[in-house]
């Protein structure tokens, strides 16, 4: 990947000192400027071979999801992470000393510019990042300005400060009770990773604005559903975005036992290294390749699978809708990514179209299209889980950037639209979630089912199952998976007659490459359960089938 300069601004001049910036002096941490003690410093470990990067992960460094021409950027949170990679055997490049003091001069010069510029061509015409309270604002204006078109929800899941995370679902006539696929978007699993929040809430107001103006756009909507949800991580990213912390990446857990803590606590300087990394903590391969048992790493997978309540969120949001296609959205190593996440999985029975749904995504933002190993091993994620377990297609962005806190218009806007700093782009990210979208309403990439039921009956159709995390050590000795129980249900109200159901296929992919064959149960109800009929169906991605729930019109439920 080539080196993405931090002093890349469209029309602005970076304030990195030369007092920042130093150079590799060939020997282990050395540099021109020391770096403080206390200081967040970005750096740029030298790791010539494959081995050495998956060495470097295992240390449980704050690793950037950037790999250059032979070096991974590491974010070091004071002089006891340097100290640690010293300890390794890694040498460094200083690439920015004091990251907190870089965040604020960014972001000094995009208050200064936004009293000046115009509004910017985002739907929102913002020049400015978003705080935690601006997010709540602009979901509930679309949904008040368009109760047609936007309905908001509260997960069920309180975060660990008490906070409810918010998102609001998409789509012509949203309160209608029918069968169509969803997309799932999704950000901020990382705290610190404010652009990430920033296109996700401009998407949705740019499908908003554009309904009944934009063709595609409009028909999209009438096809299938989007549920938008900008900060899984609501506490850390409040705290980071608040300057208590900037470069927070974990949640707000201190302590695996308890989920008693206090904002103070969690934005503790003295405390930067606990929290739960939430995009390891997803119950499939838990525990694997490229997360960490231990809770000072950046990569900590936490207690036990879906211990977090962020990540229960959206397990059982994604679990109980047919999401044909889920996005993740990080940065800023300007890559697509698709599982698997371990370079000792094989590639996924699906690899042939998920490589192609990728490239058009790539294709768009000009970002890298690479199975997730290829940057380095990950575990636990949400892309992974997701794929494992509903069958729909699981992406994780990258966005460009050169950092996580770059100036607004580097970061967001030229990322969105595919402008300015933004190289190889075809529309940028904006274009890509819009061919992601396409891709979930796309039968093709998803099962269907025509359902015949008497109108009013509730429909369900679930399925339950056993998965697995990776081999974990455990309390009598050796290690061992730890399985668990992962249940798919999604129901609606019958509209009466033959209506179409887009479901993701029942046929799982499996993590050796292979698939497991498994049925979909399709239930119907009446008048509280006096009424009753089910069916087992088997299909396949790309598959038609009928179903026949006509006898559930009378009869007694049988005992």
């Amino acid at each position: 990947m080539a080196t993405r300069s931090l002093a890349r601004r469209a029309g602005l001049a970076l304030s990195v000192t030369a007092a920042m910036v130093t150079t590799l002096l060939g020997t282990t941490g050395a540099s021109a400027q020391p770096v403080d003690g206390d200081a967040v410093a970005l750096l740029r470990v030298p790791t010539p071979t494959r081995a050495e990067v998956d060495r470097l992960v295992a240390t449980g460094a704050d690793v950037a999801p950037v790999r250059g021409d032979g070096y991974v950027e590491v974010y070091a949170h004071g002089a006891a992470d340097r100290q640690a990679l010293e300890q390794a055997g890694f040498g460094y490049d200083v690439v920015v000393a004091d990251l907190a003091e870089h965040t604020r001069e960014v972001l000094a010069e995009d208050e200064a510019q936004a009293r000046t510029l115009a509004a910017s061509a985002l739907p929102s015409g913002r020049n400015t990042y978003r705080t935690y309270a601006d997010y709540g604002t602009d979901m509930a204006k679309l949904a008040a300005d368009r109760p047609d078109l936007v309905e908001p929800f509260t997960l069920p899941h309180k975060s660990l400060l008490g906070k409810e995370i918010e998102g609001i679902e998409i789509a012509h006539n949203v309160a209608a009770d029918d069968g169509r696929p969803v997309f799932l978007l999704v950000a901020a699993h990382h705290a610190r990773e404010w652009p990430t929040a920033e296109v996700t809430m401009e998407f949705a107001m740019d499908l908003v604005r554009n309904y009944g103006e934009d063709p595609r756009i409009t028909d999209l909507l009438k096809r299938a559903r989007i549920v938008v949800v900008p900060l899984v991580n609501a506490d850390g990213f409040d705290i980071s975005r608040s300057y208590l912390y900037e470069y927070k990446r974990k949640n707000c857990r201190l302590d695996d036992a308890s989920a008693d803590v206090t904002p103070g606590q969690c934005a503790d300087a003295a405390n930067h290294s606990l929290g739960v990394d939430l995009n390891r903590n997803y119950g499939v391969n838990w525990g694997g390749s490229g997360a960490s048992a231990n809770p000072a790493s950046g990569t900590y997978r936490g207690g036990a699978p879906f211990s977090e309540p962020e990540v229960r969120n959206i397990r059982d949001l994604a679990s109980s809708r047919q999401v044909t296609s889920l996005q993740s959205v990080h940065n800023y190593g300007a890559l697509v990514l698709r599982p698997p996440q371990q370079a000792a999985t094989p590639l996924t029975a699906d690899e042939i179209v998920y490589e192609q749904i990728g490239a058009q995504l790539a294709d768009a933002t000009g970002y890298r299209n690479i199975p997730s190993y290829q940057l380095y091993d990950t575990s636990g994620s949400t892309g992974e889980w997701s794929y494992f377990t509903t069958g729909g297609f699981g992406f994780e962005f990258e966005l460009d950037g050169g950092n996580f806190h770059v100036a607004y218009q580097e970061g967001v806007i030229d990322q969105y639209f595919g402008t300015g700093s933004a190289t190889n782009a075809n529309g940028g990210v904006r274009e890509a979630l819009l061919r992601q979208f396409e891709a979930a309403a796309n039968s093709a990439y998803h099962s269907r089912l025509t359902v015949s039921a008497p109108k009013g009956a509730r429909l369900t159709v679930e399925k339950e199952f056993t998965q697995a995390t990776a081999p974990v050590p455990q309390p009598g000795g050796g290690t061992a998976p730890i399985p668990f129980t992962s249940e798919l249900s999604s129901e609606l109200v019958s509209p009466g007659g033959t209506f179409t159901w887009s479901v993701n296929p029942s046929i799982r992919p499996a993590r050796d490459g292979s698939t497991i064959t498994e049925s979909w149960t399709v239930r119907c109800e009446r008048k509280q359960g006096k009424a009753w009929q089910e069916v087992e169906v088997t299909i396949a991605r790309g598959e038609t089938k009928p179903v026949d729930l006509s006898r559930c019109a009378g009869g007694n439920r049988p005992s």
